[in-house]
């Protein structure tokens, strides 16, 4: 499982969005909302290796992201811990 933060404000998962890595279809979007502190569309994605092989890490630090919301493709950055900000500088108006 991963999540996903879409940095256009005029786009919005809800779940069940395809998401794909590198162009190829890897995973599905399990639910999505809108994220304040993170300004942008956030969700969490069960994705998979395109060849069934073991997904690790790096592989999914590598990959471009995007989703299909609505049968456009949008950029998504993929993260493996959550996209927050624990010090709460951008709520400050401050960039950590």
């Amino acid at each position: 499982m991963v999540s996903l933060v879409l940095p256009d404000p005029d786009v919005m998962i809800w779940g069940g969005e395809l998401v794909l890595r590198n162009g190829i279809a890897v995973g599905q979007v399990t639910s999505g909302a809108w994220g304040e502190t993170v300004a942008g569309c956030v969700g969490l994605a069960y994705i998979r290796h395109p060849d069934g092989d073991v997904l690790t890490p790096d592989m999914v630090r590598a990959g471009s992201y995007q989703v299909n919301v609505n049968g456009r493709l949008h950029p998504a950055t993929v993260h493996l811990r959550p996209p927050y900000d624990p010090e709460g500088e951008r709520v400050k108006g401050r960039e950590p």
